[in-house]
């Protein structure tokens, strides 16, 4: 008889004799400092993933309060210092933006967007939100060209919401349509292609439309209308006054009051 059928003889042996109470308590016996080693590393394991739930507990809690009892940019700055990765990070550094903005520090606001944007906790609705958020900021910098070219991206960015990107649709036309009635045009036919799937969303495509039939009426084209209204100011206030003054004024006064005088002396 090899090993094999001697291992297999002695186990169906054991299965007759012994009930499996009696073989877990054998099994145990047989291999019990392996068993308390096992149960060590599962109690300190244990002991570990509770001690960095509660630290992290602790410090979210300790975020929470320190984003909630900050009152201006100075300390929201340094609640973000220390707690910028915490969950609530993202809505401190949104109150941040409208302290920068109502301060006018535009670049301030500016790179607290990016960050938002740059975020992986922020969903699409918040990171969308943002975007539109940095394309504002640069118009009120008077960058806009900038402003013009970030809103026309989140036209064409599908995991925007409608919403988003009807408003950028209307802001990018608005701001293109002086000197680029193309550009603007191009713009806004790719917003009155989006659907309207909300409320607010219905709001911005009507203005999108209202948009598109005032550009096709020239209302929109500010660059054109400056200029007639500068030439013709300047040429007839000119000539009309210099000559008709200069010529009457010399000639009759002169004329008359030296002949008399000459032949009366005669």
């Amino acid at each position: 008889m090899d090993k094999k059928q001697a291992k297999q003889l002695n186990a169906e042996m054991s299965s007759a004799l012994f009930s499996e109470t009696e073989r877990f308590e054998m099994l145990i016996a047989a291999h019990w400092k392996k068993a308390a080693v096992a149960g060590v590393v599962i109690a300190l394991l244990a002991a570990l993933i509770f001690v960095g739930w509660n630290m992290n507990r602790r410090a979210a809690m300790q975020a929470t309060h320190a984003f909630a009892d900050a009152s201006d940019a100075a300390a929201l700055e340094k609640a973000l210092a220390t707690y910028g990765s915490k969950d609530g990070a993202i809505y401190a550094r949104q109150r941040l933006v409208q302290l920068y903005v109502d301060a006018r520090n535009y670049d301030g606001a500016q790179k607290q967007l990016k960050l938002i944007i740059a975020d992986q906790r922020a969903d699409n609705a918040l990171r969308g939100r943002a975007m539109l958020e940095e394309a504002y900021v640069l118009e009120l910098a008077g960058k806009t060209k900038e402003a013009a070219a970030a809103f026309s991206r989140i036209t064409g960015d599908a995991n925007c919401r409608n919403a988003i990107r009807l408003e950028a649709c209307a802001a990018a036309g608005r701001l293109l349509a002086p000197a680029d009635a193309a550009g603007a045009a191009a713009v806004l036919a790719r917003g009155a292609k989006l659907t309207a799937d909300s409320q607010l969303a219905h709001r911005y495509l009507a203005e999108v439309k209202s948009l598109q039939l005032a550009l096709e009426n020239g209302e929109l084209s500010a660059a054109p209308a400056a200029k007639p209204a500068a030439k013709p100011a300047a040429k007839p206030a000119a000539k009309p006054a210099a000559k008709p003054a200069a010529k009457p004024a010399v000639k009759p006064a002169a004329k008359p009051a030296a002949k008399p005088a000459a032949k009366a002396a005669k």
